[in-house]
């Protein structure tokens, strides 16, 4: 009797991993996705509404892009991380000059077009004293 009170959850244990861990299987997008050129129009807080091209690479990881242009004022590329539809900015400094950048989106696919919608800030920290922020709350990013 005991040993099959021990299989029983045994049995239920392995059920389950394998029930959660078929969960993350149902993104359809893929990185490829976010890769290319896009054509970008936006209006930010404390700069003029703008419109330009930004290029997205594969980075480093099987998860990581390269956006090059960001806020069309980086001379360095900005790293992002992807997750399913979801794109990450973590906080960095792609220029070294005391300007940071940080935001989050999402993808989405209707037909054959597909659109990033970015929120994200830039943070000039030149003065410590005086820091002043542009708040990207409308970006949109369509692929061309």
């Amino acid at each position: 009797m005991s040993k099959k009170l021990f299989f029983l959850p045994a049995l239920l244990l392995v059920s389950a991993a394998l029930y959660f861990s078929s969960c993350g299987d149902d993104c359809k997008v893929k990185i490829e996705d976010f890769v290319g050129q896009f054509a970008v129009t936006e209006d930010c807080s404390n700069s003029a509404p703008s419109a330009y091209t930004v290029t997205i690479t594969k980075g480093a990881t099987d998860t990581e892009v390269k956006i090059s242009n960001f806020w069309s004022l980086f001379g360095a590329a900005v790293t992002a991380n992807v997750d399913c539809d979801f794109i990450d900015i973590p906080r960095q400094e792609p220029d070294n000059d005391k300007y940071f950048v940080e935001g989050s989106g999402t993808l989405s696919q209707e037909n054959d077009i597909i659109v990033i919608n970015i929120t994200y800030k830039v943070t000039d920290e030149t003065d410590p004293a005086n820091i002043t922020t542009d708040n990207c709350t409308s970006t949109q990013y369509i692929k061309i």
